[in-house]
């Protein structure tokens, strides 16, 4: 092995001691699209008629309005729940909460943030997966030590991995290639023990570098990397030693010379001081701007963030469903047939390989009314049939109706002022 290589392996990256991460599942359910941009290439499909465009319109905002509004009961039992551990609130009264209602309102926001991180289609990593990235070495600027004493727990939901090669330098000429990847989104859930004031961390990250994820730790230390102390640990012993030896060889020949070497002495010491100082800052101004440019929400901002992608997610697959099936209505599709043809409509129009949650979008034509129990075709296999256009959006229509049916007090002709 080459002094060259050794020193990479020392200073840069050690290729074979980084983790494989062959657990991180590359497979993506979510739809990395706009609803408007998938209903304006839905609404130019030669298929259809001008009626029939103008029916998928109403259907898309009507799904819209019926999702937002299956999602605004959770979405307020989630505030309320919240609402003891929230550290950004304006609220100035809070009544007396018992440890008994703040431990269920953790266990419900818990749970409550779990399901939509389900919905919005993130994975958790384990507790070993997590401990294998944050434990590695990569290189880089910042060198960050993690400090989970005091946590109780600590999870982390990731979605959507981009691969990339990236290249670490070290020394001005010694440079190395190393894989790394991306995490397009990461969602932290964190637990304070109870002598740490028994916290609740809700955050959201966007495009996290896997060397740079200790990042997203609530906890850490920041340390020099090692490149950088190389050079600070240099430059200080090196004017050390230069600096003792010109004080003896200048006491030795003249006292007044002696006194002047002392002056160049200070300031290479001064000079190593204010290399480390230079290095922490610059450390620290990775560190910062890594929090300011790749944190989108916290806290109630983040379950906002969440609860409105779960909507969006729902919509967009209930809608593709019901566009395949209606404008593919002469065939028997069955669920595996649906699949193949959505995610090659997707592919063909948008240019992305997604993997399409056929299942769950069926099961939500089915809650909504707008699609028929499957049937067995020739073969043996269930085949699923849509309503038409407008009876689907009848059929909607009287579900919004059924749903606000409580609110109903009587007819126009009965109301009257309030009584003094």
């Amino acid at each position: 092995m080459s002094i060259s290589s050794t020193l990479k392996k020392l200073l840069i990256v050690n290729k074979e001691n980084l983790p494989k991460l062959e657990w991180l599942s590359a497979g993506e359910h979510f739809i990395p699209i706009y609803f408007t941009d998938i209903l304006d290439r839905v609404l130019k499909d030669e298929r259809l008629n001008e009626a029939e465009r103008t029916h998928f319109q109403l259907l898309a905002q009507m799904l819209e309005e019926h999702y937002h509004l299956d999602y605004q009961e959770n979405f307020r039992q989630l505030k309320k729940a919240f609402a003891p551990f929230d550290p950004d609130t304006e609220v100035r009264y809070f009544p007396e909460y018992s440890e008994e209602y703040r431990e269920a309102c953790r266990t419900e926001l818990l749970h409550g943030v779990e399901r939509f991180l389900n919905i919005c289609n993130f994975r958790e990593m384990t507790e070993e997966q997590t401990a294998e990235i944050l434990e590695a070495r990569y290189p880089g600027i910042l060198s960050i030590k993690v400090d989970m004493q005091k946590l109780e727990f600590f999870r982390i939901f990731y979605r959507g991995i981009r691969h990339e090669e990236k290249t670490g330098k070290a020394l001005w000429l010694l440079k190395e290639n190393y894989p790394s990847l991306k995490f397009k989104r990461i969602f932290i859930l964190a637990r304070y023990k109870k002598e740490h004031e028994s916290r609740i961390l809700v955050k959201v990250f966007r495009d996290v570098d896997v060397e740079n994820l200790k990042v997203v730790v609530p906890e850490v230390r920041l340390c020099l990397p090692i490149v950088d102390q190389i050079k600070v640990g240099a430059s200080f012993f090196g004017t050390l030693g230069t600096a003792i030896l010109k004080i003896v060889l200048t006491a030795s020949i003249n006292l007044a010379l002696f006194l002047t070497m002392l002056v160049p002495c200070f300031l290479g010491f001064v000079r190593s001081i204010c290399g480390f100082f230079n290095s922490r800052m610059r450390c620290l101004k990775t560190y910062s701007e890594s929090l300011y440019h790749q944190s989108l929400a916290g806290n109630m901002g983040a379950v906002n963030l969440l609860v409105e992608q779960a909507e969006t997610q729902e919509v967009k697959e209930a809608f593709l469903a019901y566009f395949m099936l209606y404008v593919c209505r002469k065939e028997n599709l069955t669920m595996q047939k649906l699949d193949s043809r959505i995610e090659a409509w997707l592919n063909e129009n948008f240019g992305f390989h997604i993997d399409f949650e056929v299942e769950d979008a069926l099961q939500k034509l089915l809650d909504k009314g707008l699609a028929l129990k499957p049937a067995c075709g020739e073969t043996g296999e269930p085949y699923f049939k849509v309503y038409d256009l407008p009876s689907a959006l009848r059929r909607l229509d009287a579900l919004w109706d059924e749903h606000h049916q409580e609110n109903r007090a009587g007819e126009t002709q009965t109301d009257r002022l309030a009584d003094a």
